[in-house]
């Protein structure tokens, strides 16, 4: 229930807003082994910013870059059903920018759920972000409809040819990643009672 009143949160939230893309286009190369709908957010918040960053005109939150939530759903379902009509499985991918920026990531979000309600295992969602794993604890959207991840910053001294393009990002599917999301949620349960035990001997 509590995820049903979020998502609902979520979704009526965007009626009053927008969010910033700087671009959408057809792919070769995001997702690394399908041909993908990419969508570039506006606006990084990663301080600082990742040396050798292929995107640096993504950093600043402008919001001349703002569109409504609508025409972005309508023409990235367009685009996909144009991608299907030639191959079986395609991928929505979802960068940047930051996609999980405070501004923009209720709209990956929503953008991803809608996505996969409409064509299920046809399309698989990749996020890229330059967070950590831990980071995404922190996060005030569900990641249910995202398939797969590239996390972590871009590091030039790591940079290669292969995927992800620098060597100390990780790639994941959503099972991987929820996998080390709970170890991490367990290991901060042991820290905190840890903590609480250590007090009460303190106090002794």
């Amino acid at each position: 229930m509590e995820q049903k009143g979020q998502v609902a949160e979520l979704f009526s939230s965007l009626m009053f807003d927008e969010p910033l893309l700087r671009v959408l286009r057809v792919m070769q190369g995001d997702h690394p082994s399908l041909p993908s709908v990419s969508v570039y957010f506006q606006g990084c918040d990663a301080f600082p910013k990742c040396l050798g960053c292929h995107n640096p005109e993504t950093w600043e939150f402008d919001e001349r870059f703002a569109i409504d939530f609508r025409h972005l759903v309508e023409h990235t379902i367009a685009k996909l059903r144009l991608l299907l009509s030639t191959y079986d499985k395609v991928a929505l991918v979802l960068l940047g920018g930051e996609p999980l920026s405070v501004r923009n990531r209720r709209f990956a979000y929503m953008l991803a759920k809608t996505v996969k309600e409409i064509f299920q295992e046809q399309v698989v969602v990749l996020v890229y972000s330059w967070r950590s794993p831990k980071d995404l604890l922190e996060l005030d959207i569900p990641l249910d409809y995202f398939d797969e991840y590239v996390l972590g910053r871009y590091m030039k001294k790591y940079h290669r040819d292969g995927f992800p393009a620098s060597a100390n990002q990780m790639y994941l599917t959503k099972e991987e990643l929820f996998k080390i999301l709970e170890i991490l949620k367990n290991k901060s349960k042991v820290q905190k009672v840890d903590i609480k035990k250590g007090d009460v001997l303190c106090n002794c």
